[in-house]
């Protein structure tokens, strides 16, 4: 891609100090290069509008900050850079140390777009919708009471596939199956892959194994007993109880998320790094004694 940057978005989370402090240190250097709009707005609430040109938008913080930009800026179809602020920082591009080297290509305008397949999930009530969010990672429904199996009923396109007995059940997408899904032994899918993971939570039934769906599929998941208080949580930060006769639908968002790409990173890099992939153990011979 060859557009230069003329209008930046920064997006941060403001209930956190040490973002704030890197912020106060970083805006200074790219208000001198480009016009910039910031946000720093703590919580999950949705972002009504952005300034008309915008061309891309800059997140400081680690994925959880890029998993709630995902959600209010993906509509838009806003280009995502992430800079890393927390722990683990799957989902960022680059670390704070390394921002302003890693950012001046894109001001130049050399730069490229990875798209991420995103879902939309609404909770129905007696077949009418009463909530709808987009998901960057996962939808998952868990209990919220004592520790003790839910039921829930898993359809696809309508038709019956299985009855779950277990701790939860995850629906989530590729970029999705590196987090909760992967926790829960489900697979590791490739970014670029347009494809649901459904991964049972500990199931009763050792047969019950994660399945992968092609991503025009429509997932329906009903939680069968209520006794236990089963939710639904979006990106482990959007929570929704759920009540008697709702069911969690699923299906690929019309809208991906664009990622800022620079250089030749690839994901397989990601992973050795961010999960600590090695080749083969070191034999280490025992000195005798």
């Amino acid at each position: 891609m060859t557009t230069k940057i003329k209008n930046i978005y920064v997006f941060a989370t403001a209930d956190k100090p040490h973002i704030i402090e890197t912020l106060d240190k970083f805006l200074p250097w790219l208000r001198q290069r480009v016009e910039v709009y910031t946000e720093t707005r703590g919580g999950d609430a949705p972002v009504d509008d952005i300034p008309p040109g915008i061309d891309c938008a800059i997140v400081f913080g680690g994925d959880g900050t890029m998993l709630a930009a995902a959600r209010r800026l993906a509509p838009f179809g806003v280009p995502i850079f992430g800079v890393n602020l927390g722990k683990f920082g799957f989902l960022t591009q680059t670390t704070c140390e390394e921002a302003t080297e890693a950012l001046q290509p894109v001001l130049d305008g050399d730069w490229e777009i990875d798209e991420r397949m995103m879902m939309d999930c609404s909770i129905l009530r007696d077949g009418k919708r009463i909530h709808q969010t987009v998901a960057l990672n996962d939808a998952v429904i868990s209990r919220t009471a004592l520790s003790r199996l839910l039921t829930i009923n898993l359809l696809i396109d309508s038709k019956a596939v299985n009855t779950y007995r277990a701790d939860g059940l995850i629906v989530a997408t590729p970029v999705g199956s590196t987090a909760h899904s992967l926790a829960a032994s489900g697979p590791i899918l490739c970014p670029e892959l347009h494809a649901f993971v459904v991964c049972p939570i500990c199931p009763h039934t050792l047969s019950n194994r994660p399945i992968v769906l092609p991503d025009k599929t429509s997932i329906e998941m009903r939680p069968k007993d209520y006794s236990e208080q089963p939710a639904l949580t979006v990106d482990g930060q959007v929570f929704r109880p759920l009540e008697k006769n709702d069911s969690v639908k699923i299906k690929k968002s019309t809208q991906p998320l664009k990622l800022v790409k620079i250089g030749d990173r690839s994901f397989f890099e990601t992973l050795r790094e961010k999960l600590g992939w090695s080749g083969q153990p070191k034999y280490v011979h025992a000195k005798r004694t």
